[in-house]
């Protein structure tokens, strides 16, 4: 059973302020990461890979498609879940360091990866 898997997931977006163009960055997007398992999203920028992980992380809504990731004993559906859900598999089990560091002034990644853990830890 896949620690994580992406099952037909699609995603546009809507240009308010270019009179409501619609782009579909995203379609047909799947993929099983297997526990233990390390993959690489690669690309040319703009292909979507920033979006996946928000998808992943709960800070984008899917358009159609199922994200699935075991949480314990059972598997929580992000595309779906409701925002209390999400948050608790994001407790204790999902992490994520935007690319834009600035966001942080000062602080190096890995203290921002770890923070959880020293937390938990606490």
């Amino acid at each position: 059973m896949p620690a994580l898997e992406l099952t037909e997931v699609a995603k546009g977006f809507t240009m308010h302020l270019q009179g409501g163009l619609r782009l579909n960055v995203l379609r047909h997007v799947g993929f099983a990461v297997e526990p233990g398992q390390c993959i690489v999203l690669t690309g040319p920028s703009g292909i979507g890979k920033s979006s996946i992980l928000k998808l992943i992380f709960g800070n984008y809504r899917c358009d159609s498609g199922h994200i699935f990731i075991r949480h314990g004993k059972h598997t929580v559906d992000i595309a779906n879940a409701p925002p209390r859900q999400i948050l608790s598999v994001r407790q204790h089990l999902l992490g994520y360091v935007t690319q834009f560091l600035r966001s942080v002034p000062r602080v190096p990644a890995l203290d921002i990866v770890a923070e959880p853990l020293v937390m938990e830890s606490t």
